[in-house]
């Protein structure tokens, strides 16, 4: 058999565990922050080291999650159900956010708000998007 094929690539689950994981730990830090920055919209300035530090843990989510995702395409035996081109999609939309996260906090430091704030909710969708892809039907056993 191919190992590529659906069928050999659903054999390891490990990777694809740490994929979800991370991807779990993206989008609560992600909720983290949009509670922290509904208190600094509301001038509660005590609110900006945990904005801040729940930063650190989206950028460390979001780059676990590409690692992983990195890793369920690229080693044998590694991949999941959906198959070669739906892991290297993950790997890119993991990618994608990954590298978002940085510019989008580098604005919400530097930048205007304006730009800041759009960019939190692309990059919501990107990790929200990573985990329709990784527990979605299609990547399901059975």
């Amino acid at each position: 058999m191919d190992p590529k094929t659906t069928a050999d690539r659903a054999g390891n689950p490990l990777w694809l565990l740490v994929l979800r994981i991370a991807i779990g730990a993206g989008l609560a830090a992600l909720l983290w922050e949009f509670a922290t920055a509904g208190q600094l919209v509301t001038f509660n300035t005590d609110a900006l080291p945990l904005h801040y530090g729940g930063a650190f843990a989206v950028h460390v989510a979001t780059g676990v999650q590409l690692l992983a995702a990195l890793l369920v395409w690229r080693l044998p035996g590694a991949g999941s159900p959906g198959g070669p081109r739906h892991d290297r999609l993950v790997m890119v939309v993991s990618l994608l956010a990954f590298l978002l996260g940085f510019g989008q906090a580098a604005l919400g430091t530097y930048g205007p708000l304006q730009a800041h704030v759009p960019l939190a909710m692309l990059l919501v969708a990107l990790v929200v998007w990573s985990a329709v892809l990784v527990w979605g039907r299609r990547n399901r056993r059975g």
